[in-house]
Order: C-alpha cells, then structure tokens, then sequence
C-alpha cells in the first residue's frame, strides 16, 4: 500500500490551543463537525494523521483524518486492534493525560516489534502522542501520529497536549448529552407517524425507543439485558449478528415471526456521518412494521433520521423515484447549482455516494 505524504511541520502551532478551543466550541454546536477538529488538530500538532477511538471499542467506528483511513482499515481488518501495543500506554493516559511510545516501549522494542515494522512502517508512521479524556466512565483517546522523519513528540510538546485533555473530556461531555437528547427526539419523531423505533449502540445494545416500539414486544420480541432477542431462531440469529465488531449492519431485514400475531418486519438502517452519535453511541437504528400497517411519508422519514433539511430531503425523495437532477431542479425552480449543492450535502449525511444508494436507502425506510 501506499504510505502517507510527509509534507508537515514537526513542530507544534503557537496558535494550538486557542485553535483548539475555538474548534471545539463548533463541534458543540455541530457534532458533525467532530471529523473536522480532528483535522484540524492534527495539522496544527505537527501531525501527519489523528483519530478519535475510545479505547475499549474494538469496532471499526473510530473517527480519523483521511491521512489515517487505509491504516485504520488495516488496524482492523489484519486484526492488530487484538494485539494493540500502545494499549500498554493506558495507565500513563489515564494519569497524566497523555502518553507517547517511549512511555511504555523501548528502541529495541520498537525496531523489531510487527506492531512498529509491519503495521505502521509499511504505513510510513512511526510515533505517536495520545491524548485521554473521560466520557461517562469510558477512557477515550485522541491519537496523533508522526513519521519516522517527523520524530518523537518531545516532553515539551507532551505538556501542551495534556491542556488539551480537560477541554476535550468537558466538550465530549456536553456532545454525548446533546447527542442523547438527539437520539431520543429521533425516536420519539417516528411516535407522531406511528413507526416504532429503536436506536441500537455499536455493541448491539438498545439506546433509546419509542412507545410504539414498546407496544410491539412481547414472548416473541423482548429486550433482555439491554439487548433486543426473538424466539423465532433464524430472526434471533439475525439479530445476534447486529452486534459482530466491525464494520457495518450485515443485513438489512429481519422479520420476526409470532405464534399469535402477524410478523414483525424490523429494517435495519446504519447511523452514519452527523447522524451517528459519536460520544451517545448510536450505532443502528431499526424500524419495525406489521405487514398491513400502512406506509410512512420516505421524505418525512429522511428528514428526521438524517438532519436532511425539507429542500434536501424533498430532492432526496425525488432521485430515490427515479427523477434525473436536472428534472427536480425544474420541478423544484431551482437551479442546477442548488440541487447540486443540496445532493452533495445528502450524500454527506446519509453516507449515500450515488443515487443508487439513494433509491436503496428510500426504499427501505418507506416500506
């Protein structure tokens, strides 16, 4: 694979806190804006890549620059998150606030450890500094990393990154209670159309839900132990598999089947971009139906699960039916660059990259 680009300044800006607060002050305001702090920090840390993980999750939902996407996906896929090196630096990160490599490994160590030669060499990394923050009794981290020729961070630079730990765990704090509230709104939105709703963690564990999905539990769909279980074996499977580690929902239907009622059919919809609560934890959200109930507006449903906005959500809908952008723009007397701006927006809230995805997502929302 190819390594990552070595053009940034090993040193850290003299602007970097107060960078920093600012940032986090937007991320409070917009937890979408959670991938650009890390950005950001990155760059003015002297930093070729960052990313944000806490630090007992070994699911693939970590946040990371784009400098760090192919050697996360490898940190996973090759499975070195079960064998995580500087796991060893977690009572130091806890401590101080922050820990670096030579904390807890020596030279030696590191020139013949797999971990340094064959994961983050063949990546072009070397060095990191991890900063810890407390959210809700879990230890998080902000990760940066460094080149071999960019160097270790010095105990100078360790002294600043640690000012940074109290903003992060206050800011984190305040983002976790925003998102909470979100994903309970979101729930409670689908009470008004009658849908019943659940908002499952990346554990696999229920968040939050709605009345309407409490009316439909029973002896053939109950939450036990936080977790949603049927007796029906094929569906219980299915259900079973929303919690694998890594990567996202393995399918998209589970029907339910009940002794005494009509089937439960329950859609699975991955949680991504702004819509995914970063601190909250919100992972999945399932939409449950009885076959016969009716349909529910796809627009109304987007707008609520995806912060689409009306416009978006109506031009969403509209290329989910088939409709070519220009033809809504028309309909909609819009121009050609507004549609075009508010698809490019749909598409970073839904995690959709093409109107096929668009027709997938719609489709399954609406039945």
């Amino acid at each position: 694979m190819s390594g990552v680009k070595c053009d940034y300044v090993t040193r850290l800006r003299d602007d970097l806190e107060a960078g920093f607060r600012e940032d986090l002050e937007e991320a409070l305001i917009d937890a979408a804006r959670w991938p650009d702090l890390i950005e950001r920090v990155s760059s003015s840390s002297g930093s070729v890549g960052a990313l944000l993980l806490r630090t007992d999750r070994t699911g693939l939902d970590a946040l990371c620059t784009r400098s760090m996407a192919e050697p996360v996906r490898r940190f996973y896929d090759e499975g070195w998150y079960r064998e995580d090196h500087r796991l060893r630096g977690l009572p130091t990160l806890r401590a101080r606030g922050v820990t670096v490599d030579l904390d807890f490994t020596s030279p030696d160590e590191i020139a013949r450890l797999p971990y340094y030669q064959d994961l983050l060499g063949s990546c072009g990394l070397r060095w990191f500094a991890g900063i810890g923050f407390e959210v809700q009794g879990r230890l998080w981290c902000l990760s940066l990393q460094r080149t071999v020729a960019q160097g270790p961070f010095e105990d100078h630079e360790q002294r600043r990154l640690a000012t940074l730990s109290p903003l992060l765990r206050r800011a984190a704090l305040l983002t976790a209670m925003i998102e909470k509230a979100r994903l309970a709104g979101l729930t409670q939105a689908f009470d008004t159309i009658e849908r019943a709703a659940l908002v499952l963690d990346p554990d696999g564990k229920a968040l939050c839900w709605n009345t309407a999905f409490t009316a439909l539990l029973g002896p053939d769909l109950k939450l036990a132990g936080g977790r949603l279980v049927a007796e029906d074996p094929e569906a219980a499977r299915q259900l079973e598999a929303l919690a694998r580690p890594c990567g996202r929902a393995p399918i998209s239907v589970v029907v339910v089947a009940r002794r005494d009622a009509e089937p439960i059919v329950i859609h699975v919809v991955p949680l991504v971009g702004p819509s995914r609560g970063v601190f909250a934890g919100g992972r999945t959200l399932l939409l449950c139906r009885v076959p016969g109930a009716g349909t529910v507006p796809a627009a109304a449903i987007l707008q609520a699960a995806y912060r689409l906005t009306p416009a978006e959500a109506r031009l969403a809908q509209a290329l989910a039916g088939g409709e070519a952008i220009a033809e809504a723009a028309s309909r909609f007397a819009i121009t050609a660059a507004t549609a075009r701006s508010q698809l490019k927006a749909i598409f970073a809230k839904t995690g959709a990259t093409r109107q096929a995805d668009l027709v997938r997502l719609v489709a399954g929302l609406a039945r």
